[in-house]
């Protein structure tokens, strides 16, 4: 079933560098904004600008991709037809398999330009030829593109689904609860540590629910439903500012759809209709 966004399609095949000659379309970041035609879903088929750094992402189709980043680029007056756009407004704008791989650029082009120099002795480092990874030059410390694994935790009571708002929450959006994975804890452990930490709540009946990379943190967030077992709600003051059990057909202001956390809610309101 195909129902979140990001998921790299399956025509996208990964690759160090182009082996054959295809057209190209470039991913063109300045500020982590990207560079698109003035309707929103026009790519370049190559870059003009003096490149901060660039690489290659894949292939689609009959296209090489590439990523490049420029340092504070204004538009000129010849290029009224383009302009810069962050990912979250190009949501359902932009090609569903272009976003995908937008975001997959901006995720790598944050990673190539962090490890630039070794994090261990402070030597540049380079691109390996057989695998995406870069090593130092000197002491030989390979960096691999990484992520932040987060679980997301619908807990259900009843025909009550658990929501919460942090802290950080803009106007008076509501979501579900969600923590980073600890070392050495499994992702069903996280869900409960989370779920007790956040508001005071045992839960039982973990089950996955589906994934989506998330560029904006370059986190890979991993959804869960469980069920409500025990306990009373206490939330943590200081990452949580309101939790409580919501009936369904009386929800808060949610999240947008493009987060994970609003496609696990629209999908167990999905089951509550039907």
């Amino acid at each position: 079933m195909k129902f979140l966004p990001f998921t790299t399609p399956e025509s996208f095949k990964d690759g160090l560098k182009p082996e054959d000659e295809k057209k190209e379309l470039w991913f063109i970041f300045s500020n982590e904004q990207l560079l698109v035609g003035k309707d929103l879903q026009e790519l370049p088929s190559q870059c003009v600008f003096s490149l901060a750094q660039s690489l290659f992402v894949g292939t689609l189709g009959e296209y090489h991709l590439f990523a490049a980043e420029v340092q504070d680029i204004t538009l000129s007056e010849s290029s009224l037809s383009w302009q810069w756009s962050s990912l979250r407004q190009l949501y359902g704008v932009l090609k569903e398999e272009h976003y995908a791989c937008a975001g997959r650029a901006l995720q790598l082009l944050h990673w190539h330009r962090r490890h630039a120099l070794c994090g261990a002795c402070g030597a540049s480092t380079f691109m390996r030829t057989h695998e995406r990874c870069l090593e130092c030059t000197i002491c030989g410390e390979l960096f691999y593109p990484q992520l932040a694994p987060a679980i997301m935790a619908l807990v259900k009571k009843g025909s009550h689904i658990l929501l919460a708002r942090g802290a950080h929450f803009p106007g008076k959006m509501y979501s579900v609860l969600a923590g980073y994975v600890d070392p050495g804890e499994t992702l069903e452990q996280c869900v409960a540590r989370e779920v007790l930490e956040e508001v005071g709540l045992h839960v039982k009946n973990i089950c996955y629910f589906g994934s989506q990379p998330w560029p904006f943190s370059r986190s890979l967030m991993i959804g869960f439903t469980c069920e409500w077992e025990s306990g009373e709600i206490c939330r943590d003051p200081i990452e949580i500012e309101a939790a409580d059990f919501f009936a369904l057909d009386n929800l808060p202001e949610l999240p947008s759809t493009l987060s994970l956390a609003r496609i696990m809610i629209d999908a167990v309101l999905s089951l509550h209709v039907h």
